[in-house]
């Protein structure tokens, strides 16, 4: 029961977001080098375009990985200052939120 009121409480403090977090990155396409030399030359035009494709595309799958990783960092920094409200409420309750764990398994458990 005890459980039960932390959830609740926990419920009304913590907003459920309905959009994701971050966005996908997807890496580019790596270009394609024929073996062949006569391959080579002959679509030499056609590979030197596409690494410069690669190279741009690259730039912009850095950029989106970065824009990312603040993005996940700031909601981290978020959570952390809600973990903290959650713990002085509990405190504020008389309930001791490190004993509240609900069927954790530590490592060793899970590998036996």
């Amino acid at each position: 029961m005890r459980r039960l009121i932390v959830l609740l409480l926990f419920a009304q403090v913590v907003p459920v977001s309905a959009q994701p977090l971050a966005r996908y990155c997807a890496p580019p396409d790596e270009p394609y080098v024929p073996v062949d030399d006569q391959n080579l030359k002959e679509y030499a035009d056609m590979i030197a375009s596409d690494f410069e494709r690669y190279f741009k595309q690259l730039t912009d799958y850095f950029r989106c990985m970065d824009e990312t990783r603040m993005a996940v960092f700031e909601r981290a920094q978020e959570m952390s200052k809600v973990h903290q409200e959650f713990r002085e409420r509990a405190a504020h309750l008389g309930i001791a939120p490190d004993t509240l764990s609900v069927n954790e398994t530590t490592d060793n458990e899970a590998v036996e």
